[in-house]
Order: C-alpha cells, then sequence, then structure tokens
C-alpha cells in the first residue's frame, strides 16, 4: 500500500514537471522567427548543432543566445538584425551555413562542381573499360594442321 501511494505521488509530480517544462517551451521557442534565428546560428559548444537544436541540457552557449535571441524577438528586432548582432559579436563562425556572398559563395559552388567532376571522370573511365572488353580487338588466330582438328573433335566427341 504504501508503494503504491509513493508510485501515485512519484506520478503527479512527474506529470507536474513535464506540463511546467510544456509551458516554458511554448513560451520562449514556439514562434516562427525564434525557430529562424537559432536554426541560423550555430551552438559555440562544441556539440555541432544549431541554437534550435542543441539538446545539450543547461548549455552555457545555447541558452544565454535562446534568452537573448528571444528579448530582441520580444523588442521587435528582426530575424536578420539579431544574426547580424551575433555574426558582430562571434564572426562567422556562428552562422549555421556561409554567407552566399564573396569569396564565401564557393563553399556553396566547390562542392557542385567537385560532384560534376567527379561524374564526368567516372563516365570516362566506364567508357574506357567497356571498351576494352567489347571485342572489337583483332583475334590472334593461329592455323591448326588437318590432324589437330581431327584430335579435337574426337576429344571432344568423347568428353561429351
Amino acid at each position: 500500500m504504501k508503494s503504491l501511494s509513493f508510485l501515485g505521488g512519484g506520478l503527479v509530480i512527474g506529470l507536474l514537471l513535464s506540463f511546467a517544462a510544456i509551458s516554458l517551451s511554448q513560451e520562449h521557442g514556439s514562434g516562427p522567427e525564434f525557430r529562424a534565428a537559432g536554426e541560423a546560428l550555430m551552438c559555440q559548444c562544441g556539440c555541432g548543432a544549431t541554437i534550435a537544436t542543441c539538446a545539450m541540457e543547461r548549455c552555457h552557449s545555447a541558452e544565454p543566445i535562446r534568452e537573448e535571441i528571444w528579448e530582441r524577438l520580444q523588442n521587435g528586432e528582426s530575424v536578420a538584425g539579431i544574426i547580424d548582432v551575433f555574426k558582430e559579436r562571434y564572426g562567422l563562425v556562428i552562422l549555421s551555413a556561409p554567407p552566399a556572398s564573396g569569396f564565401h559563395l564557393t563553399a556553396w559552388i566547390v562542392p557542385f562542381g567537385v560532384l560534376l567532376i567527379g561524374a564526368f571522370v567516372t563516365r570516362h573511365v566506364l567508357k574506357t573499360w567497356t571498351r576494352q572488353g567489347d571485342g572489337t580487338e583483332a583475334a590472334l588466330v593461329i592455323p591448326i594442321s588437318d590432324a589437330q582438328r581431327a584430335r579435337i573433335e574426337k576429344e571432344l566427341r568423347d568428353f561429351s
């Protein structure tokens, strides 16, 4: 009986905590602007996730940045303005994607260029390999005597 009441009390506390967590998450991170700003910025804790997706509990990087994003959105700043503030503070390392301008445009173009070059090289290699084995080369014909031909035919008859 005692363990049943302990289990019921634990269940009630668990439900209360989950409702509190849901209300906090809805309060701070449900808007599309908040999500867009969080996805545009990388977490600086080293996890490799964006601010919106960092799953580290009490992250020393994501939590303060999330709070600042929320405050700036409440003050009416635009997502682009918020991203610019963080870009000035941290540099380009905070951005989840390189800017599509200037030298950074190469980060967008080079992967596709390498993929295209790789496709052409693969096509060339495959054509070369298939061309070597298509049977167009002249076969080396060695004439055989009538005695050899008769022996081959006899062995083939005996074999089958």
